[in-house]
């Protein structure tokens, strides 16, 4: 597992911004894969960062991430969290377990670089980083998102961190990205696209992606206050509105389909043979469902 140049520009400008990094948890011991022009960035648009007192083996891809989260971001401590000591963790625990009292709570940042999608226990293992987070504190999440079939048990959707994240669980999100990266792993390869993805409740529809390379999401929460956690399981945002539309009988004309097509196009639609009916659905879908749409996607890099 490795920290990136996204993973670190997120965490800059939270620094930046005011957030506190005194006392950061990493799931798993991390590896610093940061290549020579990103390292060169980060520095130059970052304020008195203190890498200058870093060795050039303390800054060369692949090296422990711990001496570079501490001169860049400022930490007091870095501490991680793995199933094993194998590594070198400081705490050992499985996370399909709930985590012990003693360290809810206690940490400025946790930061998972790609350890839930591992984890079979996914509510569990989610509410374990939420609860270790201090109020006032940011969960960091990079975690595959398109094209990583087989890499995990799971690959996640930004709907589900907006639904997860919410004031409700006493959390609020500061942002979700998509980093489209390239073959043959992101940590590898120089990424530079990122892009800001719209809260599906949001843009009233799903926000989907179809996608020929690899595509890392990058999530930032803030904890708002202490909260019970998923008292109500989260729900997707595109049902809650047609079961609601469906109560309150609202008129076919305004209404929008959960796939956020207008209801005039879909009966234009229906008027054309199947044959060709199916094949303008699916380049609709594709053209809709690419980064080039900016109602689901902004390009922040």
């Amino acid at each position: 597992m490795g920290i990136s140049f996204h993973d670190l520009r997120l965490m800059s400008d939270a620094r930046q911004a005011g957030a506190s990094f005194d006392r950061i948890l990493t799931i798993g011991r991390q590896s610093l894969c940061l290549h020579p022009a990103e390292l060169e960035l980060l520095t130059a648009t970052t304020p008195r960062p203190a890498t200058g007192a870093l060795t050039a083996e303390q800054l060369s891809f692949g090296a422990p991430a711990e001496p570079f989260l501490r001169a860049f971001l400022g930490a007091g401590s870095v501490e991680a969290l793995d199933y094993s000591d194998y590594e070198g963790a400081q705490h050992v625990h499985d996370m399909n377990e709930p985590v012990a009292e003693q360290i809810a709570g206690r940490f400025d940042v946790v930061f998972d670089g790609g350890s839930l999608e591992h984890i079979f226990n996914f509510p569990v293992a989610i509410s374990n980083l939420m609860r270790m987070t201090k109020v006032g504190g940011r969960v960091f999440m990079s975690t595959p998102a398109n094209n990583f079939f087989g890499h995990g048990f799971y690959q996640f959707s930004p709907e589900l961190m907006f639904r997860v994240f919410a004031p409700e669980n006493g959390f609020e999100i500061v942002t979700v990205q998509v980093v489209e990266a390239r073959y043959p792993s992101p940590e590898l390869t120089r990424n530079r696209r990122a892009y800001e993805v719209a809260d599906p409740a949001a843009v009233h529809c799903r926000v989907g992606l179809l996608s020929a390379r690899p595509v890392l999401m990058l999530v930032e929460a803030r904890k708002l206050e202490h909260k019970t956690l998923f008292t109500r399981a989260p729900l997707q945002s595109d049902y809650v509105s047609a079961w609601s539309a469906a109560q309150t009988r609202a008129a076919p004309s305004t209404r929008v389909a959960a796939s956020g097509t207008p209801r005039w196009r879909s009966r234009i639609s229906a008027l054309l043979p199947r044959s060709l009916r199916v094949m303008l659905m699916g380049w609709l879908q594709k053209r809709r469902y690419s980064l080039s749409n900016r109602q689901f996607y902004r390009k922040v890099r």
